[in-house]
């Protein structure tokens, strides 16, 4: 082995020892910060059911892009035989 690849190989060896039996480092305790009441909660704006990105009317495309009132019309549809399913057991 010539005594680049030996010394490489030496170094190597030494600093994953010195990683590896280093001086571990201590997480500091964490405090709780006391919680305050909330003196006035605010109205909470309705927040989509869907979530995510939603397209303008320049990016949608008719057939592969669902209309909000379309998607709104089918989830009502959808859930309207299992309201009644419920309510005949």
């Amino acid at each position: 082995m010539s005594s680049l690849l030996r010394s490489l190989l030496v170094l190597g060896v030494a600093s994953l020892l010195m990683v590896g039996c280093g001086e571990k480092e201590v997480a500091a305790p964490v405090e709780e910060a006391p919680v305050a009441a909330p003196a006035e909660v605010a109205p909470v704006e309705a927040a989509p059911v869907a979530g995510g990105y939603e397209p303008t009317a320049e990016e949608r495309v008719p057939g592969i892009t669902i209309d909000p009132a379309t998607l709104a019309a089918q989830t009502e549809a959808a859930a309207a035989p299992v309201e009644v399913e419920a309510a005949a057991e």
